[in-house]
């Protein structure tokens, strides 16, 4: 089905029309409760809507559009372990990975055993953090180098570090094939007390199996008298192929195939989570997912969270024209949070056929970028409030900070709606004559203000499920499979060939 031949499709079309001469700060001027009327609220994630080009019609229609899709059904099949990956025939069922066991609709033997290996992996992480797990000479580890790519690595990366500072062992992360990741992440370790953790789904990523052979050299070269099977630890799907690189089957963890990369930091591959901040941070980070994963699945689409967000995406790229989206987090420990995005949405939408394999009639992902704020200001922002296309973007802000008595973090917030406001409202706001043309800021920008109340690891798992099921969402309306790949992997078969026949320059090369 063409989304775009549907009734709602073309009622939208005329709203876009209606609402070109109108400007967000005409919108404000006639409702003063605009904001609190577009403001909602789900497991603790706040979101101010107001500031975007859209009205209660274009709000009705939008739901329209996504009901039309048969939104609800397909929701209702994600959330129940059906078969969503069609090209896969797999499940995409990661919600399951942060249920609680005592959950009914969650049966534990189609589940494939994730209670359990939640158990053993989260134990196995509380015996690392209290010491008890050795490397071959008896000392304690006391610093985990985490390996992987993609999935493998952004989630756990980024929960890690947006979690903060930790009292525990040390968890570095290396993905890049490059030596030089490598090398720093290595930098100062002992490898007497260095724990290699290699997580891939697979256990063929040529990329991870690279730099985990790399790093077991660096353990020999460094303590030869060492064995280092005690220096090894997995994360796979397949652990007979983490066995034949040595990894003793004990401290093997492993999750169910269907979970995609993307997906997967609510799994096992989350033991870098659980290692730097403990078991119940862990499960803490579960149950803000869970929340959110009951808010969608429960609330009626007019006020869902992640409905609306994925609607208002829909409502810029097709009806609007625009191509790229923005996010700007004010907050250090969530600058990876760009990059966890740019995966999960643009390996997820970024798809030309449709799930039937009919090329698409419409535009679907827009690329994702972001930077994290106050450095956005003096880079990005030039372009956002003055360049000839304007990008709708999203703002993250910590309510904590505003009472934190901490001068930095209260300019942070504040830093955040100032930006918000000029964006919407322009230079109008300085109430100044009429500016040189140079200096003018026509506004009229749209934004999105995205509150949540402290950078704790519920608030966090809330965080990333409203940006997973955004994702969804809009794959839904535009007909699109979410959990495949296949893009990925021509550049590993044609390396594969290359590497097959033998030689490092194929027909066609410069040099």
């Amino acid at each position: 089905m063409n989304p775009a031949d549907l009734p709602e499709w073309h009622a939208l079309a005329q709203r876009r029309r209606a609402l070109e001469p109108i400007r967000i700060a005409d919108l404000f001027d006639d409702d003063p409760r605009r904001a609190e009327r577009f403001s909602l609220e789900a497991a603790g994630i706040r979101a101010d809507l107001s500031r975007n080009r859209i009205d209660d019609g274009t709000l009705r229609a939008l739901i329209d559009l996504a009901r039309a899709s048969r939104l609800e059904r397909q929701r209702d099949d994600l959330l129940g372990g059906a078969v969503v990956n069609t090209t896969e025939a797999r499940p995409a069922w990661h919600t399951a990975l942060r249920a609680d066991p005592s959950n009914p609709s969650i049966d534990p033997l189609r589940a494939g055993g994730i209670f359990a290996e939640r158990e053993r992996f989260l134990g196995f992480a509380e015996q690392v953090r209290a010491r008890a797990v050795t490397g071959a000479g008896g000392a304690p580890i006391d610093t985990v180098v985490c390996i992987g790519i993609g999935g493998s690595d952004l989630g756990p990366r980024l929960v890690t570090e947006a979690l903060g500072a930790t009292a525990g062992p040390r968890v570095r992360f290396v993905a890049n094939l490059d030596p030089a990741e490598l090398d720093a992440t290595l930098a100062g370790a002992n490898p007497r007390t260095t724990l290699l953790l290699a997580i891939s789904k697979s256990f063929t990523t040529l990329e991870t199996l690279e730099n985990l052979r790399a790093a077991v050299r660096w353990l020999q070269q460094r303590a030869p008298e060492l064995e280092p099977t005690r220096h090894l630890a997995a994360v796979t799907s397949q652990p007979q192929k983490a066995v034949g690189e040595g990894v003793d089957p004990q401290r093997i963890f492993t999750f169910p195939e269907w979970v995609g990369g993307r997906f997967s930091l609510w799994s096992a591959c989350g033991l870098p989570i659980a290692i730097a901040h403990g078991r119940l941070a862990f499960r803490e980070l579960l149950a803000g997912a869970s929340a959110m994963d009951a808010h969608f699945a429960h609330a009626p689409l007019s006020e869902n969270l992640p409905v609306l967000l994925a609607m208002l995406g829909v409502w810029y790229s097709n009806f609007w024209g625009a191509r790229s989206r923005a996010v700007v987090p004010y907050s250090q420990r969530l600058a990876r949070l760009p990059a966890w995005l740019q995966q999960l949405e643009m390996e997820s939408l970024g798809k030309r056929v449709d799930r039937d394999g009919a090329a698409l009639a419409i535009e679907t992902a827009p690329v994702v970028w972001g930077e994290v704020g106050t450095n956005a200001q003096h880079s990005v922002f030039q372009f956002l409030h003055q360049g000839t296309s304007w990008v709708p973007l999203d703002i993250l802000l910590v309510a904590e900070n505003e009472t934190s008595g901490e001068p930095r973090l209260e300019l942070l917030n504040r830093f955040a709606l100032a930006q918000a406001d000029a964006l919407a409202w322009g230079d109008s706001l300085l109430g100044e004559a009429e500016l040189a043309p140079y200096r003018a800021a026509p506004g009229n920008r749209p934004s999105t203000l995205i509150r949540i109340e402290r950078l704790d690891a519920r608030s966090v798992g809330a965080l990333l499920a409203l940006y997973e099921h955004r994702t969804f969402v809009q794959a839904a309306v535009w007909g699109i499979n979410a959990f495949d790949q296949w893009g990925v992997e021509i550049g590993k078969e044609l390396l594969a060939r290359r590497q097959s026949q033998g030689r490092l320059q194929g027909r066609g090369d410069a040099g």
